[in-house]
């Protein structure tokens, strides 16, 4: 809509019907107000539940459309008469206001030229894939616009891909937490398609979770696909996770045995048992009965007779660093009265913090540090609590 053009046509639809003598600023600013308030008549007696139904209704929809039309042709003649810029004005006092009310958080937004350019969109999963740049073009070598959704922890990412130029543009999730990349890859491809229903789009990402929502679009006629990545990163977790599972009984017992770090003091004993027997060999075999030595082998019956190989105790291949957990220990201590209590919640904020090892073996070994370390216990109902922030936090005379 051309602000000028509508402006135009308003003094020709006025002077046809002889109404300039009347359109004074006084006479436009109350009837504005008058048309405000049929407007605002339409919800009086609402609750506000039932002003959100308006979009299902027809015939309120159709009401409300024609008051808010009235009242914006009486804003566009008002700031004629008054010769008022209203985009100019419109751009000042949102200026003003920026400086006057400073945002809380920076939320990218793409331009619309962007959105609104004709060709093959590529939405990159960057949490769930990381090519670079020359595999990109490889893999979607019509690619013209590339968005990059990544997560807080990932920076300059629009670097990686310095060859598009202009042409691509890095989107931060706003924040953490369960699918939240996803939502916003979604939000954005619906973005795109509203601005630029021709367009073609390419979701480059591992994640069979956008299939539905792929499908559907492909459904109401949308050029929609998704990319996977044959990253070598890939095939290294695929392979960790067969070596856990190599010996089924072994692998079953990983996940219910919890509290890894329990199991060392076990194994302890079958590993003095071979030097308790050393001297046994040497002495005579009247002074070694043998009931005593089959009490000592008892107890070596009761530990498996090889610990869990990608158990919480043992590294896996993408361990992560020393300086990672300090980077998690921080974030943990920052956080206060917003840190998760339930153990569902800490694993889904250790995916985001370990953004680019999202193996759950990963997650594992890092939770099982951050325990021996003592600043996280979970308790027998999945609750957790963190003892070493609440010391740091207590009075000193205390």
């Amino acid at each position: 809509m051309n602000l000028g053009e509508l402006q135009a046509e308003l003094r020709h639809f006025a002077a046809e019907r002889d109404w300039q003598p009347f359109h004074t600023p006084k006479n436009l600013s109350t009837a504005l107000m008058v048309e405000a308030a049929e407007l605002a008549e339409i919800f009086q007696w609402q609750t506000p539940e039932e002003s959100r139904l308006v979009p299902q209704r027809a015939d309120v929809r159709q009401h409300v459309g024609e008051e808010l039309a009235d009242v914006l042709l009486y804003l566009l003649q008002l700031a004629d008469h008054c010769q008022v810029d209203l985009p100019l004005a419109v751009r000042d006092k949102l200026a003003k206001n920026a400086q006057k009310y400073p945002a809380r958080q920076q939320i990218p937004r793409p331009q619309p030229p962007q959105a609104a350019v004709s060709g093959v969109h590529v939405l990159l999963d960057f949490e769930n894939v990381q090519p670079t740049n020359a595999e990109l073009r490889a893999l979607v070598p019509q690619a013209g616009q590339v968005w990059v959704f990544h997560g807080p922890h990932q920076r300059q990412v629009a670097k990686r891909f310095a060859s598009f130029g202009e042409h691509v543009t890095a989107v931060p999730i706003s924040k953490t937490g369960k699918n939240a990349l996803d939502f916003h890859l979604s939000f954005y491809m619906g973005y795109i398609a509203s601005r630029n229903p021709e367009a073609s789009m390419v979701v480059v990402a591992n994640d069979k979770g956008y299939e539905p929502m792929l499908e559907h679009a492909q459904a109401m006629g949308f050029v929609v696909r998704r990319q996977p990545f044959p990253a070598t990163s890939a095939p290294a977790k695929k392979t960790t996770a067969k070596a856990s599972t190599a010996k089924p009984a072994t692998a079953k017992k990983t996940p219910a045995s919890r509290p890894a770090a329990a199991a060392p003091k076990k194994a302890a004993p079958a590993t003095r048992a071979p030097t308790k027997q050393a001297p046994t060999k040497q002495a005579a075999p009247k002074k070694v009965p043998a009931k005593k030595v089959s009490a000592k082998k008892a107890p070596a019956k009761k530990v498996p007779a090889k610990a869990p190989a990608a158990g919480p105790s043992a590294a896996p291949a993408t361990a992560v660093s020393a300086k990672d957990l300090q980077r998690i220990t921080e974030q943990l201590s920052k956080a206060g009265d917003k840190r998760p209590t339930k153990l569902g919640r800490l694993r889904g904020l250790l995916k985001s913090l370990l953004s680019a090892q999202t193996g759950d073996a990963v997650i594992e070994w890092a939770l099982h540090q951050l325990e021996a370390a003592g600043t996280v216990v979970v308790g027998s109902n999945n609750d957790v609590r963190y003892p070493r922030f609440l010391a740091a936090s207590a009075p000193a005379g205390r």
